[in-house]
């Protein structure tokens, strides 16, 4: 899936992720330190795993939509739900052979 389709993600689609993000728990939490090598390396290793990634931000309001943009811009992945400091993310899965 492209960049382009998945800033245009169906209505139903959308509906159904928000969904199922509102009952997910935190996967990934960024702290002070914002975003680390460790921090990409662990949303990319639910990524492999999950279509859904669940974070949650320690930051205020202007560093989380920057970091934001950096983790959607870097992982090729659209920010379907966003709650106070918590966001939830979408990459459609690598199809398995």
């Amino acid at each position: 899936m492209s960049e382009v389709e998945l800033s245009s993600l169906a209505g139903k689609l959308r509906r159904e992720l928000k969904s199922r993000a509102k009952t997910r728990p935190v996967d990934v939490r960024i702290g002070k330190k914002g975003l680390t090598d460790n921090v990409m390396t662990e949303l990319r290793k639910v990524f492999e795993k999950e279509d859904l990634v669940k974070v949650a931000f320690t930051q205020d309001r202007d560093v989380r939509t920057t970091l934001l943009a950096e983790i959607e811009d870097k992982l090729v992945a659209v920010s379907i739900a966003v709650t106070g400091k918590t966001t939830t993310l979408y990459k459609p899965l690598p199809s398995r052979k």
